[in-house]
């Protein structure tokens, strides 16, 4: 097996996850152009190695021993260019970042999604939201990578955005996205990632080392509150528990493992489903074994 020299081997992944959690990839690459991320699908294709896409971290759970795959971070992917009232970006552009640019920029459509860790990439991928905001909504065309090297560029439309999903997956990495953002006073923008950003610091365990939200909200329901409701709120198992501040975070709070945050996903859907009748669904990513859980 020849490696090439940027594909690194037993790389540490706790570091690259939000939660903190997190054993070894067996490879690892931060490709720095489209060529070099060809290069990584190649050497999976041809080794027969699973491959994960990572952006941030922030809704990943790494398992706790060995990732047999190779993980490609986009980190190096992070270029922005803004024409009017148009924004391209680059998948590893880190999204607070982005938002701080276009409040600069005088430029409105993502503010709601200020504070929300990660990329540009991962929001797209998930179509990220909140407070009634979604990316996707903003998202007019994307510039991806085919599994097979190709590169295609896709309307918003076709990635089929819904709740927390996009059809991204089915058509190859992405690599930049076109953003259509309305001009507006870079103050109102302001005052509303200053609203979001008190609401999140008053409801959420923000500084505290989690994947997001935990479960996806059922419709017209709130997972947190059902999980609440349950009698889970605060609930521990080894180093997780459900947080006290919103029960719908699981909170690294004593070297946990993913084993301990397994067993809280576990019984959160089941308390939920014997209680209320109602099937919570992850919103976090989980790998084992080289493969999505």
């Amino acid at each position: 097996m020849k490696i090439p020299k940027f594909i690194k081997e037993n790389v540490k992944l706790d570091t690259y996850s939000t939660i903190g959690i997190g054993g070894t990839a067996r490879f690892f690459a931060e490709p720095r152009d489209i060529e070099q991320l060809r290069q990584a699908l190649r050497f999976s294709k041809e080794n027969e190695v699973p491959f994960f896409v990572l952006g941030g971290g922030s809704n990943t759970l790494f398992p706790d021993t060995v990732y047999n795959g190779i993980v490609i971070r986009m980190a190096k992917f992070n270029k922005v260019r803004i024409r009017g009232e148009e924004c391209v970006v680059s998948a590893g552009f880190l999204l607070p970042r982005l938002i701080f640019l276009l409040q600069q920029e005088s430029l409105s459509g993502l503010e709601e999604l200020f504070e929300i860790p990660g990329t540009v990439g991962g929001a797209v991928y998930m179509n990220a939201g909140s407070f009634g905001r979604e990316i996707g909504e903003a998202v007019q065309s994307v510039k991806v990578l085919t599994y097979d090297g190709d590169l295609i560029t896709l309307s918003g439309q076709e990635l089929n955005f819904s709740y927390r999903h996009s059809d991204l997956s089915r058509f190859g990495i992405l690599l930049e996205v076109s953003l259509k953002l309305k001009k507006s006073s870079p103050y109102k923008i302001l005052r509303v990632m200053e609203k979001v950003r008190r609401k999140r610091r008053k409801t959420q365990p923000v500084g505290e080392r989690t994947l997001g939200s935990a479960f996806k909200n059922p419709e017209g329901k709130s997972a947190g509150l059902l999980i609440d409701k349950a009698g889970l709120r605060g609930y521990s198992y080894g180093g997780a528990k459900f947080s006290k501040k919103h029960a719908n975070f699981i909170v690294n709070f004593k070297d946990a493992s993913q084993k301990d945050v397994l067993y809280l996903l576990k019984l959160g859907k089941e308390k939920v489903k014997e209680k209320f009748g109602e099937e919570l669904e992850e919103e976090i990513i989980i790998l084992k074994g080289g493969v999505h859980g």
